[in-house]
């Protein structure tokens, strides 16, 4: 389990995606882009199956056969063609 870790991974990739949204004039989805990342069922699982070079969701996807926080996630988020 590492928290600290996955919180710095989930804030820098939404302060690079906002960066990049705010260049574009995009800025609803640049403040608004992946907040479901700290919901429990996806926080918690990138905590504890975080590696820190890979999504934590193919480890969850090895352990369990699926990936909970990523049936929960790609269900929320339209930037996902999955949505």
């Amino acid at each position: 389990m590492d928290f600290w870790r996955h919180l710095k991974t989930v804030q820098r990739h939404r302060r690079l995606v906002r960066q990049h949204c705010f260049r574009l004039g995009l800025y609803w989805q640049g403040l608004t882009h992946d907040l479901s990342k700290f919901s429990p069922v996806e926080f918690w699982a990138g905590v504890k199956y975080f590696q820190g070079d890979r999504s934590p969701n193919d480890a969850q996807r090895r352990d369990k056969g699926y990936s909970a926080s990523w049936m929960h996630h790609k269900g929320r988020n339209r930037h996902h063609f999955e949505y």
